[in-house]
């Protein structure tokens, strides 16, 4: 049977589904926007599907055939892309990294590492930013993985855990609370709180309060993890936070001090999300999440001992 469609075309509508319009897959590209428009008529046309809803002022949003259409697209462009180079026995590609910007720094650097020297024939492409970016990057398919906290991932996106961390309570050196051996948020909705403001954590912090019946007397926000840990240090207040550096000390060299919280706290599950139906490229993001969970794994040791030495 003849093939009716182009790759050309393919890549128009993949990149027009990435960016959320065609001028941004025209740059993108560095095409005109015309090509994009008239690549994606001529398979709505030949698969008799509308494949964009246009919203003015905003671009274009996937339908539902549109989304599927997509899947399969991915995966079609991802197969032919192998036929551009030589014939390799281990993995190889690009895969499309996301992380949560306060989780990152803690977990990904070994994670690639590891990557780098098991598979060194994948690259991975990083993108940091705030959960809801994220998963808005996934759904469209301009990501193939990201590591994130499931915090009520309602949306288009598949989850596998990989972790479970245990928020603690995060304390100035010589603060009353410190000579405790495990804290109340009770007692904490007491003092002056500094949290972190990113979209989805910002609603899991507080929900641990809303939980117990309090609510955090909220001084200072902040998006940055080593900002609320350097203010906390300075004491300017106190917290409440779930990655865990290796050191109880902020950037500025100030002590800090962390304890667990007293019961009742739901663990935080650390997940891999992918696009719905999967992503583009299923065997690299398997190798990331076996390279994330190894890693995990080995900080969760670490962390006991640390607990363990410290008697927090």
């Amino acid at each position: 049977m003849m093939i009716q469609c182009t790759f050309r075309q393919l890549e128009y509508f993949a990149a027009a589904a990435q960016h959320g319009g065609a001028s941004r897959a025209a740059a993108a590209l560095h095409v005109s926007q015309p090509s994009i428009s008239k690549a994606i008529a001529e398979l709505e046309s030949l698969w008799g599907q509308q494949l964009f809803v246009r919203m003015p002022a905003k671009g274009l949003e996937l339908t539902p055939a549109g989304a599927e259409r997509q899947r399969q697209v991915r995966a079609l462009l991802a197969q032919a892309a192998t036929l551009n180079g030589p014939v390799s026995p281990g993995l190889g590609g690009l895969l499309r990294v996301g992380c949560l910007s306060t989780l990152g720094p803690r977990y990904l650097p070994a994670i690639l590492a590891r990557m780098a020297t098991e598979f060194p024939g994948i690259e991975v492409r990083l993108e940091e930013s705030d959960t809801e970016t994220l998963l808005g990057r996934l759904e469209r398919g301009a990501l193939d993985v990201a590591l994130l906290y499931d915090l009520g991932l309602a949306r288009k996106v598949q989850l596998e855990p990989i972790a479970e961390l245990w928020p603690y309570a995060l304390l100035p050196a010589g603060h009353p609370l410190a000579r405790r051996a495990n804290v109340a948020l009770a007692d904490l909705a007491q003092e002056p709180f500094v949290l972190i403001n990113l979209p989805g954590s910002r609603e899991y912090f507080l929900s641990l309060f809303r939980g117990v019946g309090v609510a955090p007397l909220v001084v200072r926000e902040t998006g940055s993890l080593e900002m609320a840990r350097g203010m906390v240090a300075n004491g300017l207040g106190v917290s409440v936070l779930t990655t865990r550096p290796v050191h109880d000390v902020a950037e500025d060299g100030q002590q800090l001090v962390t304890r667990p919280l007293r019961s009742p706290v739901r663990q935080q599950s650390v997940v891999l999300a992918q696009p719905l139906g999967g992503c583009a490229q299923p065997d690299l993001a398997a190798a990331f999440g076996r390279m994330a969970r190894a890693v995990f794994t080995k900080a969760g040791r670490g962390r006991v001992r640390t607990q363990s030495h410290s008697a927090r």
